[in-house]
């Protein structure tokens, strides 16, 4: 597995768990003023951190296990 890979893995695994952090911030933040649209935001933060998790897990069951092993995946 090459360095960028490696981070970028992780980069990807911090931004869905930012995600997941800030929707669940959003569904119990009740302060008032917001406009009706606000209640759309902790799905969409969920949905965006699934969507990052989904992806690095996805590259890692494809090829970072066979990488990380010293074979190199068939593209």
């Amino acid at each position: 597995m090459r360095p960028s890979e490696i981070i970028l893995l992780a980069l990807g695994v911090v931004v869905a768990l930012v995600g997941v952090v800030a929707g669940v911030g959003v569904i119990f933040d009740h302060t008032g003023g917001k406009f009706w649209f606000y209640c759309i935001a902790p799905p969409l933060a969920l949905g965006t951190a699934g969507l990052f998790a989904a992806m690095a897990v996805g590259y890692w069951m494809k090829g970072g296990r066979l990488e990380s092993k010293g074979r190199r995946r068939s593209d």
